[in-house]
């Protein structure tokens, strides 16, 4: 186990009805909040809007409303949030919604108090050292966004999508109430589990310690129960225990906790996924359900083991250690990715090829950013290549 340090000073508030808390929790930070969300006449189709809006005004709370935000958060619509807080003043903000909210919300209380512009706060080109608070109503879960310290956000002038952390970040509160997620379409839901799952498998299959059983149960025991969940959402998409159990494992598959002295590993999966979300806006999820596959093909020799127990732990494939047992492990996750209904290449996620080039030197740049400099262009090119 490498050394490491732990924090997460986020509150869950979990269950059916919880949202019915937000007025009661929001009142804690003060009198006026600003509700950032999805496109209004959305939010309001589905009900979430009202779910939203009825604690709250029942707690004399008064809101202003910022609507707008897209599946990929775009740098430009985030400054006018920025915009809007700083003529409003709001005490909080409240994300409705999914990742793409929380992280809007999260750049926006960054750049509340800084004259700085906010993509320089993403770069690190400049710095803040104040927040405004943050509470989270999630509606789909995925990226566990509601329970950690990062964002991820998009400059469409220069596709570029960029991620980046600050402990100012962390959420105050989050309210995980699975009632909002029933109505969510299969597809959406198949998207966010393709999310889930690549956060379980960046650790895992990444990680260069000799021994770590705790965490790699972990993974591969949490991938099985969004197996599970997605078996039972395709027969019923409003199974209760699933989406409980769903939306739980989301919250904690990328939380920081699970990957604790794993030591430092390359997010490969999400630097290449964001290079296409980047490109070609394809939806986070879709984006990993496209890179895995290539990803795990192109370390097949250098990873049999690792792969070989992947396919045995999460599939139950027999065989021993070798390159056909974790070729099979491969195709499983490929077949169960077509099963749920996401897509596992260019073609089926509707990405052009004529820009693998600048897609290859897209992804060094994330790369070099993270850290990471295992990887050359050419060994770029043959992970997207892989994605044909």
């Amino acid at each position: 186990m490498f050394p490491f340090e732990y924090y997460i000073p986020t509150k869950i508030v979990f269950g059916e009805g919880t949202v019915s808390r937000l007025g009661e929790i929001s009142s804690s930070f003060g009198s006026k909040v600003m509700l950032v969300s999805y496109d209004e006449s959305f939010i309001k189709s589905v009900g979430l809007l009202d779910k939203a809006m009825a604690p709250l005004k029942a707690d004399d709370i008064e809101v202003v409303p910022f609507f707008g935000v897209k599946p990929n958060p775009t740098i430009e619509h985030i400054r006018e949030g920025i915009a809007l807080i700083k003529k409003e003043s709001p005490d909080l903000l409240i994300a409705l919604g999914g990742g793409s909210v929380i992280d809007t919300a999260k750049a926006m209380a960054l750049g509340a108090f800084t004259d700085a512009d906010i993509w320089d706060l993403v770069t690190g080109v400049a710095a803040a050292d104040k927040a405004l608070p943050i509470v989270t109503v999630l509606t789909i879960p995925a990226t566990s966004s509601e329970m950690n310290p990062t964002s991820v956000v998009s400059n469409d002038e220069i596709n570029r999508k960029e991620g980046f952390g600050s402990p100012l970040l962390f959420p105050k509160v989050s309210i995980l109430d699975p009632e909002l997620t029933y109505s969510i379409p299969i597809q959406n839901t198949a998207i966010a589990a393709a999310d889930i799952v690549s956060h379980l498998l960046e650790g895992y299959l990444n990680h260069n310690s000799k021994w770590a059983p705790m965490q790699d149960r972990y993974a591969t025991g949490m991938i099985k129960t969004v197996i599970d969940c997605m078996d039972k959402l395709l027969k019923d998409p409003k199974d209760v225990d699933a989406r409980a159990t769903l939306m739980w494992v989301s919250t904690f598959s990328w939380n920081g906790f699970y990957t604790c002295g794993l030591g430092a590993f390359d997010a490969i999966i999400h630097i290449i996924g964001h290079t296409f979300s980047a490109f070609y806006d394809t939806p986070h999820g879709a984006a990993m359900s496209v890179s895995i596959p290539a990803i795990m093909k192109f370390h097949l020799k250098d990873r049999t083991k690792r792969y070989s127990a992947f396919a045995k732990d999460v599939f139950d494939i027999d065989g021993d250690i070798s390159e056909a047992t974790a070729q099979a492990g491969i195709d499983a996750i490929i077949a169960w990715f077509k099963k749920i209904g996401v897509p596992t290449t260019f073609v089926e996620a509707g990405i052009p090829t004529d820009k693998l080039s600048e897609m290859a030197d897209d992804t060094l740049v994330t790369a070099e950013h993270w850290g990471t400099t295992s990887y050359t262009k050419n060994m770029m090119l043959a992970i997207l290549n892989l994605c044909n």
